[in-house]
């Protein structure tokens, strides 16, 4: 601990080591004044002999102190008096720098959220999701209840649970303690929460009794329910509420930091928990999602082959089961999988702004350092090696690097929580990402790593060369030195290849989105709104039932400005569910798995979904009338490659339906995806408790829906009628993963264009400042002012199109890794690469102009004087 005081207390050591050797001095001359020598002769005798004070107080501070930290703290100090002296140089580093590095810190928080840190469940490195069919849709991935049954008896598997994925179609009229609202819910059995090892903030998990037919009625609320409907109050446990007319009692409040939604249902809101009841929904096919936890040490191939075991003896004791199967996925990989390629991507770029803001400011230190070569070749001189002088000029951009990564950390911070609440994204996880431990130490090794990045360069070449070449570099008449401009003029070619890799990036990504946006989706969702209108227990019949769902269309058609109003069970890109279906007359073997909507009459009127052959459904088409079914054209060709569909009848189950209309295909699982087959039931036939209605309005929702929510709660009081969702905002959550990649992507790229853009305006600017007496001197033999600007012009022109040439070759390298993230767009496009070019050779114009305008003014007098 002594060479801490030391350190601490150096100072009054200091003073009295010198007060100590004055005091030796003054001795030694009284002693000589005293041997009969002048006090003039004794004191400069007395120095001669004592030698130099400065340099034994050195070697005596030596004793005391720790050489390198000292040294390091001089270092520090006299770098911040450099950056005090120039406040604008440091203020526009240290912006630049906490832009670079605060993009990357926020970016890497949001990759560690979705890639690499663990899910917040118990030992989530043994979860896996076991899905019926690797294909797009929850038909897909779900599987029966029997199916679940039939996989919990495996010896691979420590503990299974399952929830009921279809949660997104069926929200919930919640009421009997205030204002009926409209909440988003999930069936999920008693083991859940503990399977998850998350256990709920207030009051308790269900038990097995609420989880079988006729038991008591429970609910869970989420934290973000309790907040807002309840004040947070903790006694709400116990409080009896009504779901979906059906008495239940509140048993627990999950914590905040539980979100169901962000792990499972990207975009949506969970709002309450409800035990789910096995037989009820074992009717209900394909609408488990199944999850487990191996037993510590099975792999998961040894699981795999023993589920597949099970479904195959399952199937041959069931057939009715039909095309059951058990594909075993790391729950990591089927939550995040498809964010693996585009997260990476976008963290490629931010790397390579990064390297853009480094080259920047290599540029700006290499110009400074310009002025500064003097100092250091004179500094040279008086002793001060060069790895002293690369030491102190590393040490000033450190300094300053710690600056802008303080600035960038205070940056990411405010990007993270702007992510945090943005609203519909389908992007897992987002909600939970915050700046950790682990961020903040990415942020101190960025900052490290970009201060030798940026500070090396310049500091080698302000340490190198002699005082001779300084002063002949630095004196009148001189232009820059070679060296300088050889390694300023390489930064900037750097810069803009850098800025056209990422360019070409956004661009392509930006035209798959624009061919996105022009995909024909099926369907009209302008001025289109859905409202869930599921049917309470009251509505027992299917009388009552159908006469309640024409008492809303009714309703909602008589409102002005309402232009059409219909009802279905799954609204498009929100909701799936596939049935198999199979031509009249074939084989069982034939069947195939098309998704399947109930629908009223007047629904293609309503979405503008065309009709191709046949008729819409009617009013009569009811239960009393012959069974009839609509396909869309996929189904019908796939069904009917060589016939009329108008003249055959659909194989449903146990039912033969007769096709009477053809319609477009509809986009209803994802925009990029194409339509497979589909097919529409009379919901006069085929009832549904859980219909949504949509309408479509001729003009403002804004001026309609108050005349439509009074009407609605004529023929439903208890309607929860502030639910209305827009199908384009519907649209937008389906494209929301797209678009936040576009918008992020393309910031970066308009960054990484003004960083090259402010890179060439400085070396350029810097150049022409060098060369005024040069230009006065053309000027004075007879060059133009126009040829003058030529001659900027063109330099600025040489270096950006051999820093695109080579961009342009990088970026068809890496383009291909793009391909299977890219819609409708090739990696080689060449609209977007001529596009890229003609970018940057206007950017790089624009930044070259004002330089070669003011040397264009240069007056050949004033540069001739200057010499």
């Amino acid at each position: 601990m002594n060479w801490i005081r030391r350190i601490l207390g150096r100072r009054r050591l200091y003073n009295e080591l010198s007060e100590e050797m004055r005091q030796h001095l003054e001795e030694k001359v009284d002693g000589l004044v005293e041997q009969g020598m002048s006090r003039e002769e004794a004191t400069m005798m007395a120095r001669r002999e004592f030698g130099n004070i400065t340099s034994l107080e050195e070697r005596g501070r030596e004793v005391w102190q720790w050489p390198t930290l000292e040294s390091i703290l001089l270092d520090i100090r006299y770098a911040l008096r450099q950056l005090r002296r120039q406040p604008s140089f440091t203020l526009v580093a240290v912006l630049i720098l906490g832009l670079g590095i605060g993009a990357n810190v926020a970016v890497f928080s949001v990759i560690d959220k979705l890639l690499f840190e663990p899910l917040p469940f118990r030992a989530p490195d043994r979860l896996v999701w076991i899905i019926n069919q690797d294909t797009p849709g929850l038909s897909g991935r779900t599987s029966t209840v029997s199916t679940y049954e039939a996989l919990t008896g495996m010896r691979s598997f420590e503990e299974m649970s399952t929830y009921e994925a279809f949660f997104a179609r069926s929200s919930y009229k919640l009421a009997g303690d205030a204002n009926p609202d409209r909440v988003v819910g999930v069936m999920i059995p008693a083991n859940f929460f503990p399977f998850l090892g998350v256990a709920p903030m207030l009051g308790r998990t269900f038990t097995e009794a609420e989880s079988q037919l006729n038991g008591p009625g429970a609910v869970i609320l989420s934290h973000a329910l309790w907040e807002r409907r309840y004040s947070s109050d903790p006694r709400v446990i116990g409080r009896t509420v009504v779901v979906n007319d059906r008495a239940a009692t509140i048993v627990g409040v999950m914590p905040r930091a539980f979100d169901f939604g962000a792990v499972f249902a990207p975009g949506i809101q969970v709002e309450i928990y409800m035990p789910v009841v096995f037989d009820v929904v074992r009717d209900w096919g394909n609408t488990m999602a199944i999850l487990g936890r191996l037993e510590p040490g099975v792999p998961l191939a040894a699981a795999q082959a023993e589920a597949a075991a099970v479904i195959e003896r399952h199937r041959r004791e069931h057939p009715e089961i039909g095309e059951a199967n058990a594909i075993l996925e790391p729950l990591r990989e089927s939550v995040t999988g498809r964010m693996r390629q585009p997260m990476l991507t976008l963290w490629a770029a931010v790397g390579l702004v990064l390297l853009i803001v480094c080259v920047n400011l290599a540029n700006l230190l290499l110009a400074r350092a310009a002025s500064r070569h003097k100092e250091m070749a004179l500094r040279g001189a008086l002793g001060a090696g060069h790895g002293r002088l690369v030491r102190q000029l590393l040490t000033e951009s450190v300094v300053l690097s710690i600056l802008g990564g303080g600035l960038g950390v205070v940056f990411s911070y405010v990007a993270v929580g702007y992510v945090r609440q943005l609203e519909g994204l389908s992007i897992p996880l987002l909600r939970g990402v915050e700046i950790n431990g682990v961020a903040l130490g990415v942020a101190v090794g960025v900052t490290v790593l970009t201060a030798l990045l940026f500070g090396l360069v310049p500091a080698l070449a302000a340490a190198r060369g002699d005082v001779g070449a300084a002063l002949k570099e630095g004196g009148r008449g001189s232009s820059e030195g070679r060296d300088h401009r050889f390694v300023r003029s390489l930064l900037v070619v750097s810069e803009v290849a850098l800025a056209c890799v990422l360019l070409v990036g956004a661009g392509l990504f930006l035209r798959s989105f624009l061919h996105v946006l022009d995909v024909d989706l099926g369907f009209a969702p302008e001025r289109t709104y859905a409202l869930r209108v599921d049917a309470g227990e009251n509505i027992d019949t299917e009388e009552k039932f159908l006469a309640y769902m024409r008492g809303l269309v009714s309703a909602a058609r008589d409102v002005p400005g309402i232009a059409a109003a219909s009802i279905t069970d799954a609204v498009p890109l929100d909701s799936n569910r596939t049935w198999g279906v199979r031509a009249q007359g074939q084989p069982p073997e034939e069947t195939v798995g098309a998704l399947v909507k109930i629908i009223g009459p007047g629904l293609f009127e309503t979405m503008q979904t065309p009709l191709v052959a046949g008729r819409e459904f009617r009013d009569s088409d009811d239960t009393s009338h012959q069974p009839v079914a609509i396909v869309n054209e996929t189904l019908a060709k796939q069904l009917w490659p060589n016939g009329d569909p108008l003249r055959e009848a659909l194989q449903v189950g146990n039912d033969e339906r007769q096709v009477v209309g053809v319609v477009a295909d509809v986009r209803h699982l994802t925009v990029e995806e194409s339509a497979g087959p589909e097919f529409y039931l009379p919901i006069l036939q085929r009832g549904t408790m859980s219909p949504s209605l949509v309408v479509r309005t001729g003009r403002s929702f804004a001026d309609v829906v108050p005349a439509l929510r009074a009407a609605l709660a004529q023929v439903g009081p208890d309607l929860p009628t502030a639910g209305f969702r827009s199908l384009e905002g519907i649209v937008d959550r389906a494209l929301s993963p797209r678009r936040f990649f576009v918008n992020v992507l393309t910031a970066f790229a308009a960054t990484a264009l003004l960083l090259a853009a402010i890179g060439i305006y400085g070396v350029i600017s810097y150049s022409v400042a060098r060369r005024t007496p040069e230009i006065g001197i053309r000027m004075a033999l007879g060059a133009s002012r126009r040829n003058i600007r030529a001659s900027v012009v063109a330099d600025t022109l040489r270096l950006t199109l051999l820093g695109a040439a080579i961009g342009l070759v990088g970026a068809i390298t890496l383009s291909s890794l793009l391909s299977s993230i890219l819609f409708a767009v090739t990696p080689s496009d060449p609209w977007t690469y001529a596009g890229t070019a003609a970018i940057l050779l206007l950017v790089a114009v624009a930044a070259g102009f004002i330089p070669a305008f003011r040397a264009s003014r240069v007056s050949p007098m004033a540069a001739l004087r200057t010499e």
